[in-house]
């Protein structure tokens, strides 16, 4: 995540503020800009502008609900792009939906961000775009099992918001990472699998890196869930980024997917504040938007995140935290994340033209 900067008195900004904790200055996101930025209220009720322009903005509906985006008022829309990518909301009468759905959107947003620093196509599911993307976000308390993405939606169990209750998986499952951002970015990565990878010499090197997507899905996981139960999982796990990757092809592509885009943000982020040899070598931040296609592969990515890993894991370990990048990239997986790598920079020359065959 970049650093943002209030205009008014130049104090940092968190990417989820309404207001400046410094100066109190109004401010909100606004997604032309890709900025947080200073407001003030218009002639009308409700309608804002931007510092030193004269477009006028009204606020996400979802603002009360913890959503700081702007929306242009003459363009007729009343939810940010990021909030029109949910379909329904929580029962306002219950207050642990409420927050967990909260929760969740301020992860979405974060994500919806990131895909458009990466210039990755973003659509809203409709009657007119039925490829479209669209979030199903559900609070079913005692349910499990509801995570997935099938055709362009994906749904996220709000349970997975509760800190007790995702680490109690982590645990039961033997992962080292699970994090409310990480599903999303898994689940999106399933999305993105037809768009990216093509239907010619791009399906044949994903299948020589991955394994054949087209085996039969379903009782992949069954039997990856069987050996996970009765402790017989002999998968060769220096060939995936985790162990869940090892399931089937296409989760193998998620869980490499999600992984580029923590190191993207992880890498934004450190340059950002100043923690990357890059920044240092600059004499500070670092602070511009970084797509896909600024770094020629992806091991220049690597070679400038990995000290910047060591250093927090190493922060945690002085903490006496868990470490916040529990991982260990073989060559193998840094291979995958150089074809994901590829994949995302040419996405802008192509069509959708993926079909199993």
């Amino acid at each position: 995540m970049r650093v943002f900067i209030c205009s008014t008195c130049d104090h940092e900004l968190d990417f989820e503020s309404m207001s400046c904790s410094n100066c109190d200055s109004p401010v909100g996101y606004v997604s032309d800009r890709r900025d947080v930025v200073v407001v003030v209220a218009a002639d009308e009720p409700a309608r804002y502008a931007v510092v030193g322009e004269t477009a006028v903005h009204w606020r996400c509906l979802n603002a009360s609900w913890g959503c700081n985006w702007m929306l242009p008022a003459d363009e007729g829309d009343v939810w940010c792009l990021s909030c029109r990518l949910t379909r329904g909301r929580p029962d306002e009468a219950d207050p642990a939906a409420v927050l967990a759905w909260s929760a969740a959107e301020a992860a979405k947003r974060r994500l919806v961000f990131q895909l458009g620093e990466l210039g990755l196509p973003i659509e809203p599911r409709s009657s007119a775009t039925p490829r479209g993307l669209a979030f199903d976000l559900v609070h079913i308390p005692g349910a499990s099992g509801v995570t997935g993405h099938d055709r362009g939606i994906i749904t996220l169990d709000l349970s997975e918001a509760d800190e007790r209750h995702r680490d109690e998986l982590r645990r039961n499952l033997g992962e080292s990472f699970r994090t409310l951002i990480g599903h999303l970015r898994h689940e999106v990565g399933h999305y993105y699998f037809p768009h990216l990878v093509r239907q010619d010499d791009e399906i044949a090197e994903f299948r020589a890196l991955f394994g054949d997507e087209r085996i039969d899905y379903s009782s992949a996981l069954d039997e990856h869930y069987r050996r996970a139960r009765t402790g017989t999982d002999e998968s060769d796990l220096s060939r995936f980024v985790t162990a869940y990757a090892a399931a089937h092809p296409l989760e193998d592509w998620a869980e490499t997917f999600a992984h580029y885009l923590h190191t993207l943000d992880g890498l934004q982020t450190a340059d950002s504040h100043g923690l990357s040899a890059t920044s240092r070598e600059a004499g500070g931040r670092v602070n511009r938007r970084r797509r896909a296609g600024d770094e020629k592969s992806f091991s220049s990515i690597l070679e400038r995140w990995l000290p910047v890993a060591e250093m927090i894991n190493a922060i945690a370990d002085g903490l006496g935290s868990s470490r916040p990048y529990p991982f260990t990239l073989s060559h193998v997986v840094v291979t995958k994340l150089e074809f994901v790598h590829a994949c995302v920079t040419a996405h802008s020359d192509r069509e959708d033209s993926y079909a199993a065959s």
